[in-house]
């Protein structure tokens, strides 16, 4: 004869398996949620770190595929408004400034623009755990432009950020 399981029981074995998915599934949902990372630009000629800042994130350059400028200088941010940073090295440089969450896998703030020293308004949305799309604009979004990134491998991430420093 055979014995029966106890509802109980079966309950239980529900709650666990249903932890068990929370703790394996969680973090990977999470993480689309999030521009944390580091992105390469569209173009694939830049990488940024998206990291937290304080109370917001913000954006820091750390891989650029030209680094040096045609004389073989390291590329400075010569167009910068600020005299006293157009001697600031563009590879290191913080281009994305407090963002803050606006709505779901969207977060708002500033983007700064080497090639012209501009500051506009900007936005991130996460699209996948693979893709972000990053909005600059001055006024209203649809006088902007936008781009596409892609997430960087977390195992050529210290390849990118040590092409970085050794530009320093």
């Amino acid at each position: 004869m055979a014995a029966s399981v106890p509802e109980n029981f079966l309950s239980i074995c529900h709650r666990v398996f249903t932890a068990f998915l929370l703790v394996v599934l969680l973090p990977h949902i999470a993480l689309a949620d999030t521009p944390e990372g580091i992105w390469l630009t569209q173009d694939k000629d830049a990488a940024l770190t998206i990291t937290n800042c304080g109370k917001e994130l913000c954006g820091r350059i750390i891989w650029l595929e030209s680094p040096q400028d045609q004389n073989g200088s390291m590329r400075l941010d010569q167009n910068n408004p600020d005299p006293a940073k157009q001697s600031q090295r563009i590879c290191g440089l913080v281009v994305i400034t407090d963002l803050q969450p606006s709505g779901p896998a969207t977060w708002d703030g500033h983007v700064y623009n080497p090639e012209d020293g501009q500051t506009y308004n900007g936005s991130i949305t996460v699209l996948s755990d693979s893709t972000l799309e990053l909005e600059a604009y001055i006024g209203l979004p649809i006088f902007g432009k936008s781009q596409i990134w892609t997430r960087v491998n977390s195992a050529d991430a210290g390849v990118i950020e040590y092409n970085c420093l050794i530009h320093r």
